[in-house]
C-alpha cells in the first residue's frame, strides 16, 4: 500500500516535470515575432549602435531569453530556420512592418 501511495503522489509530479521539459523556449508563432523585432531593429538602428544594442536587449527581455537558455534557444533558431514557410512569413512581416 505505501508504494501505490508514493507511487500516486510522484507519478503527477513527473508527469508535468516531463510536460515542461517538452514545450519548445519559443513556439514558431513567437519566433517569427522575435525575428520580426530583431530583423527591423537591425535595420532601423545599423547607424546607432547605442540604440541598437538598447532595443536588442529588450527584444531579448521581452522573450526571456538570456545566458541560461542560449544554447536552447540557438538550438531552435536551427530548427526553425529550416521551415521555409516560417521563413517566408518573417520576410513579408519585416518588408511591411520596419
Amino acid at each position: 500500500m505505501k508504494i501505490l501511495l508514493n507511487t500516486m503522489i510522484t507519478l503527477p509530479f513527473i508527469l508535468s516535470a516531463n510536460a515542461a521539459f517538452a514545450e519548445p523556449l519559443m513556439t514558431k508563432a513567437q519566433y517569427i515575432d522575435y525575428s520580426v523585432l530583431y530583423q527591423c531593429a537591425e535595420m532601423n538602428f545599423h547607424n546607432d549602435l547605442e540604440k541598437k544594442e538598447a532595443e536588442l536587449i529588450r527584444i531579448e527581455d521581452l522573450f526571456k531569453l538570456n545566458d541560461d537558455n542560449f544554447d536552447t534557444f540557438d538550438d531552435l533558431i536551427t530548427q526553425y530556420e529550416r521551415d521555409e514557410k516560417l521563413l517566408d512569413t518573417v520576410r513579408v512581416r519585416v518588408s511591411k512592418e520596419c
